[in-house]
């Protein structure tokens, strides 16, 4: 691994997954880390991380940034819900904004890497959330710059924001499906696809990975492999 400084931009820097990439990364020796929010003051609390007002709606915006600020490995954990966007805003998020980042890094850092955060079934998609992922999956293979792309399932947190059916889900589904797992199929990757997986767990692993990509590899965390630190 290089000694040199690795700077590190990670768009989606206050969502769940973001903030453990920034916390984590921030937390390493010889890492610069920038993150992109719409508002200044989003990430003010560490003093390690260096905020950048972006605004997403803007074409210009994307070539402007990596012709201004270093980047050897982007990580892309844009998010949003239908509920909260409705379908044109969740694509926009989900699927434009990663795509408009990815196509200008190409052009302006052809050596760096790229970290995404998918989701189980963008293999298969159906829906407008996972087709979405599935473009970006799709514009990420044919880049040209080395990828990890992370598919995890159902997301272990403590979220500010309320969701039901995930305080649901992971206080009575996730206990009972990782216990059966570890005990009768602890080596099953098909299981291991679709268990609950922490968001720490996650970050770390894609961060991990990220930073040791060569070449114009393009490799997938799923299953058992998104839980190897």
């Amino acid at each position: 691994m290089p000694t040199e400084t690795q700077h590190i931009v990670i768009a989606g820097a206050t969502g769940e997954i973001g903030r453990q990439l920034v916390r984590q990364a921030s937390a390493r020796a010889g890492v610069a880390v920038y993150a992109l929010t719409r508002r200044a003051g989003a990430c003010s609390g560490n003093p390690a991380v260096q905020e950048v007002v972006f605004n997403f709606e803007d074409p210009r915006e994307y070539d402007s940034l990596f012709q201004r600020i270093p980047c050897d490995v982007l990580f892309l954990a844009l998010g949003s819900t239908r509920k909260k966007a409705g379908v044109s805003g969740l694509v926009r998020v989900e699927r434009d904004y990663p795509i408009a980042l990815i196509d200008a890094l190409s052009r302006h850092r052809p050596g760096a890497r790229i970290g995404y955060v998918s989701s189980v079934g963008a293999d298969s998609p159906s829906g407008a959330y996972l087709k979405a992922k599935a473009d970006v999956e799709e514009r990420l293979r044919n880049c040209n710059l080395p990828c990890v792309i992370a598919r995890p399932s159902l997301l272990l947190s403590r979220r500010a924001e309320f969701r039901l059916g995930e305080v649901i889900a992971r206080k009575a589904l996730a206990p009972p499906w990782l216990w059966a797992i570890r005990k009768f199929a602890p080596g099953s990757q098909r299981l291991w696809k679709w268990a609950p997986v922490p968001v720490g767990t996650v970050a770390a692993s894609l961060l991990n990975m990220a930073l040791n990509l060569s070449g114009t590899e393009c490799r997938i965390l799923e299953g058992l492999d998104l839980r190897e630190l």
